[in-house]
């Protein structure tokens, strides 16, 4: 590849028969597609034209690709995340996941903006990447180790400290269909099976360490738009403050006076006054808080940090005395400090603590013990039930995280009939449950599509209602949810936007499908970048393609326009779209669960909501928004030539996934 295009190559790894080979990154797919969640779409849009779609995701013929964004690893200054993207395990449709950490930046170090790895090997492996150098590396003694003693060990084995490494625990070994892949450590590629994926291939690893760096075209310009982008992250000084001492943990109490966060299994939408105190930002600042870091190479803000129990904290803190660790996210804070009204942040922290040595998926584990409590709430499951599945009798009362415990070591070692109850995820869990008890249990299920389980409240939020039931890769807000304007309470720029202020008022439908649309098309270009989400994301005024467009142009010598990145974005949602219309899904499987449909909101500012009130009407505005077919979901001939998209137009033809 041509050098001043600032590209790494490709890397392909095939695990069956141990071979690699490199490939340049072609520049028609790179000025389509940019990188990061872009180019891995289409390799993985690419892989299932040559083997067929409708695979087990647990097979040799699934592919995990890994990549990083055109500006991850350069020093730009919202961080360095990547995407892993694959067929899903849980789902068993279109499948990603993100991570900061230091690993995507070594691999671009190294000189390869993309992994590709295909296959399974006969016995537990790891690849060991360090410049040109790749091998595939026995690592039988590794399997069954937790994640930092594996993370241990490689540096151990290879010599060299400042390797970084994604990891699975024993939940992947153990495939379990929503296992995370731990990079870093301590930054999880959670949602929709990665690290199950790892562990199908017999994969428990792989190492990076790169030493060449990246080429920038034209060191000074791009200089420049470092300082423009920092400028525009110090303007709005309170909430950068407020992102760099605590991040996400600092939502939960708006969240809270809003009405959005579900306690108790979403059976409420609030939290007791009492119990939010205790689960504060604040509370952490005062009690935990070490020192902060940044969780990936180039990021300006660094809301990332450490945690240390001193012992007497809290009820649970002797316990724990001692233990240090990173900060939990707000997915803790939520699902297991509200869902499952635990209100202890020592625990919290000794639970994701937990959830990272055996990489399971914080939301989809966090929400099983939420739901469990429930049916033993309303005594539908006894001491009799969880004797017989765990082999003693334990109690699943609110707050109990001595429980919770219980049942993640159940679930990622897979240790007895509960931990086989939940391998596959909530919704499969509940129908089994069901099976047994002879009782309906999904009503008690919080899930949007795919089946996937989801903390948030969305009934009184239409345009994050829309975003759970529509996102690609299932119940998510990464994929649309985090760029919508109602959350957030933007009116500006849903002035800015569509000449209206509606898109940001509350519990409000109109033009929140459309919100959804653009925010999908946004988040993509951003995940394309290989940069964080948060919070440019959500601002498109003080964070414009047009800025980002600048900085690429700088780094690569290829001339780039706000306009070209906007379809570059709504080129791979498309991509995505595609490939689960080739699965079969359609309108009907854009969807939200019993709870939040029918159920109206029982408390909070939005007393009275349900999603049943605002979805129908919202997904015809969301579908004529992307272009697509109203009546099935599916996409148009005229849309995805308009985006320069006809091999895939031709393929989905075939297929009956079109519309002429």
């Amino acid at each position: 590849m041509d050098k001043s295009y600032g590209r790494g190559q490709i890397l392909k790894v095939d695990l069956t028969t141990g071979t690699v080979s490199r490939e340049p990154i072609p520049a028609g797919l790179a000025r389509k597609h940019l990188g990061g969640e872009g180019i891995n779409s289409r390799l993985l849009w690419e892989h299932f034209l040559k083997v067929d779609r409708r695979t087990d995701p647990t097979s040799p013929d699934n592919v995990i690709i890994a990549g990083v964004g055109a500006l991850g690893a350069t020093g730009y200054g919202a961080g360095t995340k990547m995407k892993w993207t694959f067929k899903s395990p849980r789902t068993g449709m279109f499948g990603d996941s993100s991570s900061g950490g230091t690993f995507g930046a070594n691999l671009r170090w190294a000189g390869y903006d993309h992994l590709v790895v295909t296959g399974r090997a006969d016995h537990p492996v790891y690849i060991w990447i360090h410049d040109d150098a790749v091998e595939v590396r026995d690592a039988r003694h590794l399997w069954g180790m937790d994640v930092e003693p594996a993370d241990h060990a490689i540096k151990q084995e290879l010599g060299h400290a400042d390797i970084e490494t994604a990891i699975i625990g024993r939940a992947g070994e153990n495939m379990v269909t929503y296992a995370s892949l731990q990079v870093s450590c301590h930054r999880g590629a959670g949602r929709t099976g990665a690290g199950c994926v790892f562990g199908s291939k017999n994969l428990k690893a792989i190492a990076a360490r790169g030493t060449k760096g990246i080429h920038i075209h034209d060191p000074n310009r791009f200089l420049e738009a470092i300082e423009t982008f920092t400028t525009a992250v110090n303007k709005p000084q309170r909430v950068r403050d407020a992102w760099k001492n605590v991040g996400t943990l600092g939502v939960f109490g708006y969240y809270n006076r809003s009405g959005l966060s579900p306690f108790r299994n979403n059976q409420y939408s609030t939290v007791p006054q009492d119990k939010v105190d205790k689960l504060t930002s604040r509370w952490y600042t005062d009690n935990l808080a070490l020192r902060r870091l940044s969780c990936s190479p180039g990021c300006v803000t660094g809301c990332a940090g450490m945690y240390k129990i001193k012992g007497h904290e809290s009820p649970a803190a002797p316990k724990y005395a001692g233990e240090t660790g990173y900060r939990m996210e707000l997915a803790a804070q939520i699902g297991w400090g509200s869902m499952c009204d635990i209100p202890d942040m020592p625990a919290l922290a000794h639970l994701w603590k937990m959830t990272c040595a055996y990489g399971v998926d914080v939301i989809e584990f966090s929400l099983s013990c939420s739901f469990l409590m429930e049916l033993w709430e309303r005594g539908i499951i006894d001491q009799r039930d969880t004797g017989e599945w765990m082999g003693e009798p334990i109690t699943l009362e609110w707050g109990n995280y001595e429980a919770v415990l219980a049942v993640l070591e159940s679930i990622a070692l897979q240790k007895n009939a509960l931990g086989q109850i939940f391998k596959d995820g909530i919704y499969k869990a509940a129908q089994r449950i069901e099976d047994l008890k002879g009782v309906p249990i999904l009503p008690y299920v919080i899930y949007g599509k795919g089946g996937l389980p989801f903390i948030t409240e969305p009934r009184s939020n239409p345009s994050w209602g829309v975003a759970i039931a529509v996102a690609s890769r299932g119940a998510d807000h990464l994929k649309g949810a985090v760029a919508t304007l109602e959350r957030f309470n933007r009116p500006d720029l849903s002035t800015h936007h569509y000449g209206r202020p509606e898109a940001a008022q509350f519990a409000t439908p109109t033009l929140k499908g459309m919100d959804c649309a653009r925010a999908e098309n946004r988040c993509a270009v951003i995940n394309s970048l290989g940069l964080c989400s948060f919070p440019i994301a959500l601002d498109t005024v003080l964070y414009p393609e047009e800025l980002f467009a600048e900085a690429l142009t700088a780094s690569t010598g290829v001339p780039m326009t706000g306009q070209e990145f906007r379809l570059a974005g709504e080129r791979t949602v498309n991509l995505e779209k595609a490939f689960n219309a080739r699965l079969g899904l359609r309108r009907e499987d854009d969807r939200l669960c019993e709870r939040w449909l029918d159920e109206p909101q029982v408390d909070g500012p939005g007393k009275g909501a349900r999603a049943k009130d605002f979805l129908e009407p919202a997904k015809d505005e969301y579908y004529e928004a992307h272009g697509w077919d109203r009546k099935t979901s599916l996409q148009t001939r005229k849309k995805l030539e308009q985006l320069d998209m006809s091999d895939v137009a031709q393929v989905l033809t075939r297929e009956n996934a079109l519309i002429p």
